[in-house]
Formats: C-alpha cells, sequence, structure tokens
C-alpha cells in the first residue's frame, strides 16, 4: 500500500518529469550511479578509520562486482523482456512473469557468483572475508540489475525508482553505523550486499512469486529458451558491448603499469581514474537516449507497424518509414548534442576537475581523450539502439564485436609503443560510431525491407516450421 501511495505522488504533474529523469538514470547507470555515491561518501567519512589500502579494496571489490554483474545480467535481462514484450501473448498474467523473473534472476544469480569465485583463485584474493562478501555482492548485484531490465519491460518504473532509492539508503546508512563501530573493508562490502539485496527484494513485490508451481516454471524455462533461440544474436551483442567497455581496462590492468591492491584485486590507477571520469560524463547522454527510445522512439515504431498491418498503399508506407526516419534520428541528434554539450564543458573545465579530483598529469591527458571517446561511444550507443528498434539484431552484434576488437588490438597496439593511454577506447569509439551510423541509415532507408524480410521474426519461425 504504501508503494502504490508513493507510486502515485510521483506520478502528479510536477514530479512527473523528475521522475521520468529518475528512471532513465536509474535504467541506463543505476548501479554505477549507487557506487559512486555510495563510494564518495564511505570514502570522506572513512578516511580516518580506515587506511588507504582498506579503502582501496573497498572500491576495488565494488568495481569489479559492478564490471560482472551486468556482463551476466544484460543478456539474460534482455532474453527475459523480450519474452514478456512477445507481441504473441499480449495478455501475459502476472505469475507467468512471476515465474520469468524468478528463473531469470535466479540464473543471473547463480552465474554471476561462479564468475566472482572464478575472479577470486585466479587473482588469489589474500582476504577470505573480503572475498566471500565480494562474491555475495557480485551475486546479488546481478539479480538486482536483472530485476530492473524486467521491471522496464513491464512498465513498472515507478517502482523501479523506490527500490532503488530504498536500497541505495539502506546501503548508506549501515556503511555509515559500520564506519562509527567496527569497520573492516569486508564489513563495508556486505553493507552494499545488504542494500543491494533489499533492493532486488523489492522488486519482487509486484509479483507473486511464493507458490510457484513445478509446471509453471517449467514453462517459464521453454519460454525463455524458445525466445532466445530467437534473440541471441541481441543478448550476445550486449554481452559483448558490456565487454568493449572494459576490454581496454584490462589490458591497462594487464600491462606494466598494473599494480595489484593488498587483498590481490589487479588495477591500474593511472588508468582507471581518468577512464570512470570520463564514462561518469556520458550518464546524461545515456539518460536522454533512454528517454527517447523508451518512449517517443517505440510510439512513432507503433505507429509505422500499425499503418503497415492496416493495409497501407505502397506510398503510404514510404511515407510512414520516412517519418519513422525523422523521428528516430531526430532522437539521436537530440542525444548526440546533449552529450556533446557536456562534453565541451567538460574539456574545458578538465584542468578543475582533474586538480579536483587530485589527477596527475599523465591521467589528465588520458582524461581528455578519453572525453571525446565517451562522446563517440554515445553516438555509438544511440545509432545501435536505432538497429535494435528495427530489430537488425545479426548487424547489432556485429557492430559491438567491430568495437570490442577495435579496442582490443588498438589498446594493446597504442600502449606498446606510446604508453599508457585512452587512445585505443577513442579510436575504437569512432570506428564503432561511423559503422553503426552507415547500417543505421541504411537500415531507415530500406525499413520496408526490414520490416517485412530481413526483421521479420515471424517469417523466419514460419520458415522452420514449415521445413
Amino acid at each position: 500500500m504504501a508503494f502504490a501511495q508513493a507510486e502515485w505522488w510521483l506520478d502528479g504533474p510536477l514530479l512527473k518529469p523528475i521522475r521520468k529523469s529518475a528512471e532513465a538514470l536509474i535504467v541506463a547507470a543505476g548501479p554505477w550511479i549507487l557506487a559512486v555515491v555510495t563510494l564518495a561518501l564511505i570514502g570522506r567519512a572513512a578516511e580516518r578509520w580506515l587506511a588507504a589500502e582498506t579503502l582501496e579494496d573497498i572500491r576495488l571489490a565494488v568495481i569489479y562486482a559492478f564490471m560482472i554483474a551486468p556482463m551476466v545480467s544484460a543478456p539474460l535481462g534482455i532474453i527475459a523482456a523480450r519474452a514478456i514484450t512477445d507481441t504473441s501473448e499480449p495478455d501475459r498474467r502476472r505469475s507467468d512473469v512471476a515465474a520469468l523473473m524468478l528463473i531469470t534472476c535466479g540464473a543471473a544469480g547463480m552465474i554471476a557468483q561462479a564468475l566472482a569465485a572464478l575472479v577470486v583463485f585466479t587473482l588469489t584474493l589474500s582476504d577470505p572475508e573480503l572475498a566471500v562478501a565480494f562474491v555475495v555482492l557480485t551475486s546479488s548485484s546481478a539479480m538486482m540489475w536483472t530485476a530492473f531490465i524486467i521491471l522496464n519491460a513491464c512498465r513498472l518504473r515507478p517502482h523501479l525508482v523506490l527500490s532503488f532509492a530504498a536500497g541505495m539508503v539502506l546501503a548508506l546508512v549501515l556503511c555509515q553505523f559500520s564506519i562509527q563501530t567496527f569497520a573492516n573493508s569486508a564489513l563495508l562490502v556486505w553493507c552494499f550486499a545488504a542494500g543491494i539485496a533489499f533492493s532486488f527484494a523489492l522488486c519482487l513485490i509486484p509479483f507473486c512469486v511464493m507458490g510457484l508451481g513445478p509446471a509453471l516454471l517449467r514453462r517459464a524455462v521453454a519460454d525463455l529458451w524458445k525466445t532466445a533461440c530467437v534473440t541471441w544474436p541481441l543478448a550476445l551483442g550486449a554481452l559483448l558491448a558490456i565487454g568493449g567497455i572494459w576490454v581496454d581496462k584490462w589490458i591497462a590492468w594487464a600491462g606494466p603499469n598494473g599494480l595489484v591492491s593488498a587483498a590481490g584485486f589487479a588495477h591500474s590507477p593511472t588508468y582507471d581514474s581518468a577512464l570512470f571520469l570520463a564514462h561518469l560524463s556520458a550518464v546524461p547522454g545515456l539518460a536522454a537516449l533512454t528517454l527517447h527510445f523508451e518512449s517517443p522512439a517505440r510510439r512513432a515504431m507503433a505507429h509505422f507497424q500499425n499503418i503497415l498491418t492496416n493495409g497501407a498503399s505502397l506510398t503510404a508506407s514510404e511515407q510512414a518509414g520516412e517519418a519513422l526516419s525523422i523521428k528516430l534520428w531526430s532522437g539521436v541528434n537530440r542525444t548526440v548534442l546533449t552529450q556533446l554539450a557536456l562534453s565541451c564543458l567538460l574539456l574545458l573545465l578538465a584542468p578543475a576537475v582533474a586538480s579536483f579530483a587530485g589527477l596527475r598529469l599523465d591521467q589528465f591527458l588520458i582524461l581528455r581523450t578519453a572525453l571525446i571517446g565517451s562522446l563517440l561511444h554515445i553516438l555509438f550507443l544511440a545509432t545501435s539502439a536505432v538497429l535494435i528498434l528495427c530489430n537488425r539484431k545479426e548487424a547489432f552484434l556485429a557492430l559491438q564485436l567491430t568495437f570490442l576488437l577495435a579496442n582490443v588490438s588498438g589498446t594493446v597496439i597504442l600502449s606498446t609503443f606510446y604508453g599508457t593511454t585512452a587512445l585505443g577506447f577513442t579510436i575504437a569509439a569512432a570506428i564503432g560510431s561511423i559503422a553503426a551510423t552507415i547500417y543505421a541509415r541504411e537500415t531507415l532507408r530500406k525499413i520496408l525491407l526490414h520490416w517485412y524480410i530481413t526483421g521479420n521474426d515471424a517469417l523466419y519461425r514460419r520458415k522452420k516450421g514449415s521445413n
């Protein structure tokens, strides 16, 4: 009841735009917002009680957890979201969605837990308590992020915002209380995990997950498998997209400037600080992108589909395709212009930002290059979103693979000859954005072809059935 009242209150004329912006921010970069805010507050409050090495281990445990969790939750969440929004079953019951959510989040938690344990044994972390807390944090983060994707697919965004806010407040309160009593690295990571687990538990409230029968769970597994057989390029593309963002960091960690923390986490302070600041600058652009493609773009696509399914003439269909193209490109342009304005501002303020963040000269140079790379990466993501909306799954997968390989090769070659630099990421973002823009323009120019043939999943399902 309290959640329903809060959701009604947030739907008022004054708070609704703020709520929508908050929803977009959380969907686009919720866990990273939690990490940055909480780590900043903990760093300020705990520096008097905790050694610098302990604070570094806490930060790295959270960073590693939020690195692994999206790589697991994004592919699984996309499959579950597609299963929920499948137009062939518009009246899917709440119990069916609950079963899908339970199976998907459970799978995400187990896979993330296994990957976190693999990291623990590969890096041979020296603190067993911190290692266990890190594994639990990774698992709970993967389940929470998967639940966020499913809530977004069910259009339960106000509940998503409230669940995230409640979990973040709990994490902050527990961390502050722990700092004042008995603080160590493992305990503070456990506080993170408790807040995220609480947020995940709140995500389950709209669904009756208790008492789900075996038959319903088996049907959910069958639905997920059937959807995965169709959407696997999209899910794999999402995995490659997240891996492409992190691969240059992995190379830097393994390079000559890489270090190992007291607990055993590999990192590169010279590279990480500048790149994370640059990636944070892209959060407003990601929010603008989410706002456009979650509402105006989908309405434009639904209008286009409605015109075609009602038997429009060829001329009317072409005009509808042109209108859709204009609408989608206006959103891409708006997103890129939003990010361009912010990136230009940050480039001008880069010396002050570097001084405030305590960056050295080499980190300042990396930051400037990475800010340009983040701008290009937003363009890459925006044009890739056009391909997702037009169901160009294979093209999306190919572009994400291209970006990852370009980032790997560029970072390895440039770091070999020029040392630690963000040029590899920036060049990869430039290559990806150019290729994605070409693909997106070609897709919208031939939108009728893609709608009826290349992007028509029902057509290929009928072909398989006839064979």
